[in-house]
Parts: structure tokens; sequence; C-alpha cells
């Protein structure tokens, strides 16, 4: 097998590799998101928020001053699947999850 096919085989199972995760992070996203979002309790903080962000891997991260609502969303799906978070006077209010389509 000359390198050429060599290349062409690497790179095709590097892509099959690339669908099978994109594919499972998609299917699989609304029950991950859904566990992470009850594990967000209302009464929490800005800073306490920000810092479960960090902790699971969501973004974007730190609210802005004066933010009534954010989405916390996880890169694992392009941030189809999210946390929508109501904060009121930097105190989270109301969570829910949310499916970008």
């Amino acid at each position: 097998m000359g390198w050429g096919r060599r290349i062409a085989l690497l790179f095709g199972v590097a892509l099959l590799l690339y669908v099978a995760y994109s594919g499972y992070s998609q299917f699989t996203g609304k029950e991950r998101m859904t566990e992470v979002c009850k594990q967000i309790r209302p009464g929490m903080t800005a800073e306490q928020l920000a810092g479960f962000a960090k902790e699971h891997g969501l973004g974007p991260g730190r609210p802005h001053t004066g933010t009534k609502l954010m989405y916390l969303a996880e890169a694992r799906s392009f941030g189809r699947h999210a946390c929508r978070v109501e904060l009121d006077a930097g105190i989270v209010t109301i969570v829910t999850y949310d499916y970008a389509d």
C-alpha cells in the first residue's frame, strides 16, 4: 500500500470517528444537559454559577454585570444544548433546559 492510500485511509478513519462522536453528542445532548441544568439551583450567586459553568465546561462562564438572562451551553454539541438561566440582581431565579435549533 502506497503512502497516498495510507494517508487517505487515515483521514477516512479520522472523519468517521469525528462524525460518530458528533452524532453521539447531538443525540445524547438533551439527557446530558437536562441533568446539568437540574444541578443549577435557584438562589445560586453569579459567582457560584460561574464556578459551576467552569467546572462543567459550559460557556459563557461569567455573566456580565446587569445580565438578566444567559445561556450556559456545552461546546460538545456546538452550543445547541444549553441551560437557560434567569438572574435577578446576580442571583439565579429560574433554570430551564434549552435547545437551539
